[in-house]
């Protein structure tokens, strides 16, 4: 991912349930945050780095799954909790109804 890519994408600090799945089976974790191309679980127990996953979800307001794969990037603190993902092979319109719901969040209109 390009770094514009990066900055084009907007982040919002919201607690969404996601089911992660890996080889070992499944487990449930609130975001800290998310955007169009990842998200930040604050409270999980890290995957290690490169460890890729299988991720569902909602957005609030919106009955829809999003379902894609996720690949830990970033565990700031390997003694306690928390990783940050990066979703992979999420289709564009999935990116474009997360963004969108991340804007909303920003502007004040959802509720």
């Amino acid at each position: 991912m390009s770094d514009f890519e990066r900055r084009q994408s907007v982040r919002v600090p919201v607690s969404i349930p996601i089911e992660v799945r890996d080889e070992r089976g499944f487990s449930f974790h609130s975001t800290r945050d998310v955007s169009a191309t990842g998200c930040f679980f604050d409270r999980a127990i890290p995957h290690a780095v490169g460890a890729r996953v299988a991720l569902s979800f909602s957005l609030p307001g919106d009955g829809r799954t999003i379902r894609c794969e996720g690949e830990v990037v970033n565990v700031p603190d390997k003694k306690g909790y928390g990783m940050g993902i990066r979703f992979l092979n999420l289709s564009p319109a999935d990116g474009h109804r997360i963004d969108a719901f991340a804007r909303a969040v920003l502007e004040g209109t959802l509720r």
